[in-house]
């Protein structure tokens, strides 16, 4: 092979690896600003729209944690997108510490509004915490799978971006729009979109889709599509019961 030809495909392998830390940092930019529309009057910007103070402590917490995992998760990509992966690698430290507490505070949160919201008119408390732990389990399973093959970079940073993006039912769900707000099914559609929007990446940058994207969307898709109808079984209403007093 002449030293032209290698050259070209070395400039190649740079040019796909730029287009896709484009990719991952600007997706990871747009799920922050997601969080950040969704949960502007109630906690971000919640002194300028003088709203209600939040339910319980937890709930305090819980904000600052996942907020700190998605500034971690544009950090991440940025430091990628620039080259600097020694400052990623050590930053993923904090990534291991943050994954655990996400969760286990998703948790905590969906069992205090189920307690909260119980009975309220109008207002399907055991649908909304079945979305909830929907999106918690299908941020959990491709997120914890991300921080065990973080030596490999192509399912690594699939595994992060697909776990995070499920989270974003609920960002949707308190965007200040009569369709979305508090409604699951369309909050849930803009959510399948965004996983679209990385099956399309693949397909267009890969020409087939990433084994690690194919696993990840599968599963984010069918366990909140499944949550719903789940809800309105008598075994789903027995484990909300259960969950109510059990952690009061």
């Amino acid at each position: 092979m002449s030293t032209t030809a290698i050259d070209g495909e070395m400039t190649a392998k740079r040019l796909t690896r730029s287009h896709e830390h484009l990719f991952f940092w600007s997706m990871s930019v747009v799920l922050a600003l997601i969080v950040l529309v969704g949960f502007a009057e109630t906690y971000f910007l919640a002194s300028y729209f003088h709203a209600k103070r939040l339910a319980a402590p937890i709930v305090h917490v819980h904000a600052a944690v996942f907020t700190a995992w998605m500034v971690l998760l544009v950090a991440q990509t940025s430091l990628a997108a620039s080259g600097n992966l020694r400052i990623h690698r050590r930053l993923g430290l904090v990534g291991l510490a943050l994954a655990p507490a996400v969760f286990i505070l998703g948790v905590a949160v969906a069992n205090e509004m189920l307690r909260r919201l119980y009975g309220t008119p109008h207002f399907d408390a055991e649908r909304i915490y079945a979305v909830a732990l929907s999106e918690i389990i299908g941020f959990a399973v491709p997120t914890f799978s991300a921080l065990r093959l973080r030596r490999r970079p192509d399912v690594h940073k699939r595994l992060i971006l697909i776990g995070t993006t499920s989270m974003m039912t609920a960002g949707f769900g308190r965007w200040p729009i009569k369709l979305l707000l508090h409604q699951p099914i369309p909050a849930m559609t803009c959510t399948f979109g965004l996983l679209a929007l990385v099956v399309a990446y693949d397909w267009v940058s890969l020409r087939r889709i990433h084994q690690a994207t194919l696993l990840g969307v599968a599963w984010v898709v069918l366990l909140q599509l499944a949550s719903v109808p789940l809800s309105h079984t008598g075994a789903w209403h027995a484990f909300a019961s259960w969950s109510r007093l059990v952690t009061l």
